[in-house]
């Protein structure tokens, strides 16, 4: 996705035509991202919308010698990493243990022999716990180390690894479930 510097003129100039053709050309890629972080539609569009209100209003700070687009995404996930610790403080009080010293990671963070299409993966992914879901996202989709999400997220490195620990196993489960489900279809169709 390329967006042309002069909209980006127009819209630190205040202009609503090119506000709303920015806001069009954004829409997919930016609900893409919410919609991964928020099992409602509603809330990733509330989100959504929270972001580029943030993007509109930061236009003159942005370092002009880098590109847009990732700058849009570090906005996005700085600011669903924000509701996320505003969330926590209010609704969770978990705590996890912080001593993981013999905590392996597995990088088969999927089972590859279920082929399920992108959007029933988030489904499966929206399914987990919402400290699970933000940690598996930012590990996994979006390629942040445990010492970055904990930062974004106000935890612990050690917690993030037990997150994402859960997260995929849980994910294991959903996918094992899955999988028997395909194979009991095909075994009634072959009747």
């Amino acid at each position: 996705m390329v967006i042309e510097n002069d909209l980006l003129s127009e819209c630190q100039k205040g202009k609503r035509r090119a506000c709303n053709q920015l806001y069009e050309q954004l829409f997919s890629y930016l609900m893409n991202i919410c919609i991964r972080y928020n099992n409602d539609y509603d809330e990733a569009g509330a989100a959504l919308n929270a972001i580029f209100l943030k993007v509109i209003k930061n236009l003159r700070k942005r370092d002009q010698n880098k590109q847009f687009i990732p700058w849009v995404k570090t906005i996005a996930i700085n600011h669903l990493a924000d509701e996320y610790r505003k969330l926590k403080r209010l609704k969770e009080k978990i705590v996890f243990s912080n001593d993981l010293n013999g905590f392996e990671t597995n990088n088969n963070i999927l089972y590859p022999a279920i082929s399920l299409e992108y959007k029933d993966l988030i489904k499966l992914i929206q399914t987990l716990p919402v400290s699970c879901n933000r940690v598996f996202n930012l590990y996994a989709i979006d390629g942040y180390n445990h010492r970055e999400i904990g930062e974004l997220l106000g935890i612990s490195e050690g917690t993030s690894k037990s997150q994402l620990h859960l997260a995929r196993q849980k994910l294991q489960k959903l996918l094992e479930m899955e999988k028997t489900n395909l194979n009991k279809g095909s075994f009634e169709r072959a009747k």
